[in-house]
């Protein structure tokens, strides 16, 4: 799950930035064909990097089980 969330982190962030540059780029040169499906993956790309965020922190790397709390202490 870890893998995954840095996987989405990154996807969200590549979809994110394309959509905030080519949007606006293309926004602003009057084209309006492509301005609209590219702007509209702004919130697609943040959700992916929401989620990915999340994941990661809520699943550790592989190998790092002894940073994890193993209970209540006795």
């Amino acid at each position: 799950m870890h893998r995954f969330g840095v996987i989405s982190l990154y996807v969200g962030l590549v979809l994110a930035v394309i959509g905030l540059i080519g949007g606006f780029g293309l926004m602003l040169t009057g084209e309006q064909t492509w301005s609209k499906p590219l702007i509209a993956l702004v919130p697609v790309g943040f959700l992916l990097v929401f989620n990915g965020l999340v994941t990661t922190l809520l699943h550790r790397a592989p190998g790092s089980e002894e940073d994890r709390p193993k209970g209540p202490p006795e």
